[in-house]
């Protein structure tokens, strides 16, 4: 008898439980009818318009890359080539090593001479007597040619340089002579990168320097979108043919770095900064009558040199309008955001921005993930969908 009211029991709370299964499938099905509803007419409408089997045209975008040199335009391109082209093969790779072991050697011979300009001292008379190895880049070409053969001192000279407390203390005054912003990843792989056998690797490409000359134009299919950039050289002569090169794009991307709160404009005949250069540039953009109706993705590249910078390089020594903490990363990219948001509130124009490491390929795709909806996005609504 015990056994039997204990089955009864069981079974129905079995009952029960399944009930509870039930409504909560009832619950869901009829939160998704809305979307089921959607989709079905989305559907509808695409045999409609295409016919049954037929699949919709490609939707075709163009997007122009713009902003100020050296502000990662090439990067950015560079990482579309890795992630949606066909990549790096070995034979690519191999055809960038001359340019990475430029950047290095360049590196080293702009911290030689911030030495002497400077007059501080070396550690040691050995360091010193390295240090005369780079101060004339034309000694230093022989090195340049793909699969040169390498002075296996230069390694060690190099070693010596880099750990002079002096050197150190140059390379953290950087903005004041135009140091290249990856120096410090090319001169700490020196012994791979001056090894006989280099093949540079996907990440030296990223992080390489290797200024564009005129336009470069790349189309990549991404499925539904066929999306061709247009990546145009920021030196500044090359600034008045932007706007020649392409009419009624599909949106601008606009490249600006957080990093160069701190530095000049080399190319300038007047000293000014190079955020105030690319707010100017932001502006000449947003006023310029063919694109008033384009919308502007603004990109903050080089987040994670700002991270470092900021530690050392106070955003008031540059900028004192700037009120908040010294040492405070994110309250001052906020602030820089905002010189830019201040551009746009002029022209009555709205932008999107986002804060970027454009050498960073997990970070790329997530950013890119989000100029792709907003590419997406103008084109159905220039279509009239939305």
């Amino acid at each position: 008898m015990e056994a039997d009211n204990w089955s009864d029991g069981d079974a129905t709370r079995r009952r029960s439980a399944l009930h509870r299964v039930w409504r909560a499938l009832v619950g869901f099905l009829r939160r998704l009818r809305p979307w089921i509803w959607f989709r079905a007419r989305s559907s509808t409408w695409r045999v409609s318009q295409w016919g049954a089997g037929q699949q919709p045209p490609v939707q075709e975008a163009r997007v122009l890359v713009l902003g100020a040199s050296d502000t990662g335009k090439s990067t950015f391109m560079k990482q579309m080539k890795h992630v949606f082209g066909r990549g790096y093969p070995v034979d690519d790779r191999r055809r960038h090593q001359p340019h990475i072991r430029r950047n290095l050697l360049e590196s080293l011979h702009k911290i030689v001479v911030a030495m002497g300009n400077y007059d501080i001292i070396y550690d040691t008379l050995e360091t010193e007597a390295a240090a005369q190895r780079f101060t004339d880049m034309e000694h230093l070409d022989e090195f340049l040619r793909e699969d040169a053969p390498i002075d296996p001192l230069l390694v060690e000279q190099t070693r010596l340089l880099w750990s002079d407390s002096g050197v150190q203390n140059v390379y953290l005054r950087g903005n004041e002579y135009h140091l290249m912003s990856n120096a410090e990843h090319f001169i700490s792989h020196a012994d791979r990168i001056l090894n006989e056998n280099y093949i540079p690797t996907v990440e030296d490409i990223l992080r390489m320097r290797y200024p564009t000359r005129g336009s470069v134009t790349s189309t990549y299919d991404l499925g539904d979108i066929r999306m061709t950039m247009h990546d145009i050289g920021g030196q500044r002569p090359e600034r008045s043919e932007w706007v020649n090169q392409l009419h009624d794009p599909t949106a601008i991307l606009f490249l600006a770095s957080l990093s160069e709160y701190d530095q000049r404009v080399e190319e300038a005949p007047e000293d000014k900064n190079r955020v105030e250069e690319s707010l100017d540039i932001f502006e000449d953009l947003l006023d310029y009558p063919p694109f008033k109706a384009t919308p502007v993705i603004l990109l903050l590249n080089k987040s994670d040199i700002f991270h470092r910078k900021i530690q050392y390089h106070n955003l008031r020594d540059y900028f004192p309008s700037y009120d908040g903490p010294s040492d405070d990363e994110l309250t001052g990219r906020d602030f820089i955001a905002g010189l830019y948001k201040d551009v746009a509130l002029r022209h009555g124009r709205h932008f999107v921005v986002r804060f970027t490491e454009a050498t960073n390929t997990e970070n790329f795709m997530a950013i890119f993930s989000f100029i792709r909806a907003n590419v997406s996005r103008n084109i159905m609504s220039r279509g009239g969908l939305f």
